[in-house]
């Protein structure tokens, strides 16, 4: 009992003879304060975590810690060190190590707080980063939607044909290989994802149909079913292809997209003189032709009436 007496005692006294600025100024300033200020935040480097990795488990345990070494272990610097600061002015009369000193505490001061607020950083929980593509495909998606209807025999497309709709399409048709008609209703959007769908269409024999309206790329997709129909008062609507920009979009050729879309009308047996018409019609404005005409032009197979 004696001897751990005198091994806890010891230490007891060497925390005491600091705090009450017993020990000298020079080992109170440089080794109790310098020394075992950078002793503690080298520690905290080699422990802290990873960077991304999440430790917010490991938040009392680290709170603790903090409050021990930049609190406790702190305000005991500190304190002794101007103690021993005070008495070494009543000795030596000499008021520059004070000083010294003192620029030391501040310094001290700023990287215990630094270091502090970094430990508590490292405990909350990581932010998860969400990759920008796949943002962007969430994003697009939300412009559309693509409805199945009860029976799985039918899907309906609204919104505007955005990028990535030929994927999501693909893996609908893909789930549910029932389906047999596509309902189009849309202003338009993408030509390169309208040509992907009519493709996708064409290739798994779709019907399409519009009873309310659809133009402009809504018409390269329409024009990919294998039997098109629309309701008599619905709206198929047609212009030339221009670049809504108001920059220089480059690689961009308007003419060359329209010739391939050209060729896909053809394909489906649209009348050349409708294909005339439509690809040379005014860039800004919407052509609406008769629901006659369009059965007409081979453009529509069937006109429904309700």
């Amino acid at each position: 009992m004696r001897g751990r007496g005198i091994i806890v005692g010891v230490p007891m006294s060497y925390l005491a003879d600091h705090w009450f600025g017993r020990q000298s100024f020079a080992w109170s300033f440089w080794i109790n304060l310098v020394a075992l200020k950078l002793i503690i935040l080298l520690g905290q480097i080699q422990f802290s975590p990873a960077e991304g990795m999440d430790y917010s488990d490991q938040r009392l345990p680290v709170i603790g810690l903090v409050i021990l070494f930049h609190g406790v272990v702190f305000v005991w610097q500190v304190v002794g060190v101007l103690r021993a600061s005070e008495a070494h002015i009543k000795v030596r009369g000499s008021m520059a190590n004070a000083w010294g000193a003192q620029l030391g505490v501040l310094i001290a001061f700023w990287l215990t707080a630094t270091y502090g607020f970094s430990a508590w950083q490292s405990t909350l929980p990581v932010p998860v980063e969400d990759d920008f593509a796949e943002r962007m495909l969430r994003e697009h998606a939300s412009k559309y939607q693509l409805e199945l209807s009860a029976d799985r025999a039918t899907v309906t497309m609204t919104g505007t044909i955005e990028l990535g709709v030929t994927r999501n399409f693909t893996k609908l048709l893909d789930l549910n290989p029932n389906v047999r008609t596509v309902v189009l209703n849309s202003a338009g959007g993408n030509i390169y994802e309208a040509r992907g769908l009519a493709v996708l269409i064409s290739a798994r024999g779709l019907d399409t149909r519009v009873d309310e309206r659809c133009s402009s790329a809504c018409a390269t997709v329409f024009i990919g079913g294998r039997h098109r129909s629309m309701e008599k008062s619905a709206q198929l609507g047609f212009h030339q292809y221009r670049i809504d920009a108001d920059y220089t979009v480059y690689n961009a050729n308007p003419q060359a997209e329209q010739e391939r879309d050209r060729a896909l009308y053809a394909k489906a047996e649209v009348k050349e003189w409708f294909l005339n018409r439509m690809f040379n019609s005014d860039s800004s404005q919407m052509w609406f032709p008769a629901a006659e005409e369009l059965l007409a032009a081979g453009v529509v197979n069937e006109i429904v009436e309700k």
